[in-house]
């Protein structure tokens, strides 16, 4: 168990609007480029996430191993960054998945 600060700042960037939204969509393990993330909707809101926020989660993602980011090619050969789901990544999404099931079975609510 992580006692420490930087356990508790990565746990509140995993959870910041948008990180699951983003790892959800890159979860099949496909090469993800921003466009796939640009009709993102938060989940509690309902709103489309504004492409500064998309942008802040992508880089947090990266920056802590959730995601990997690399350079695809178009079909006319042009590079464009996309980001790629790491077995870090599909783990975190796994024990969200698992944390949601123990919260609705605490406090008897069901989706």
């Amino acid at each position: 168990m992580m006692g420490d600060r930087k356990g508790f700042e990565l746990l509140n960037m995993i959870l910041s609007e948008g990180s699951l939204e983003i790892l959800e969509i890159a979860k099949d393990g496909e090469p993800k480029h921003f466009t796939d993330f640009r009709e993102l909707v938060n989940s509690r809101t309902g709103k489309v996430f504004s492409p500064n926020t998309i942008s802040t989660r992508l880089k947090e993602l990266v920056e802590v191993g959730a995601l990997e980011r690399i350079i695809t090619k178009t079909k006319r050969e042009r590079e464009v960054v996309g980001y790629k789901i790491t077995p870090e990544g599909l783990k975190a999404l796994d024990i969200s998945y698992r944390y949601e099931e123990e919260l609705q079975n605490c406090f008897g609510k069901e989706k």
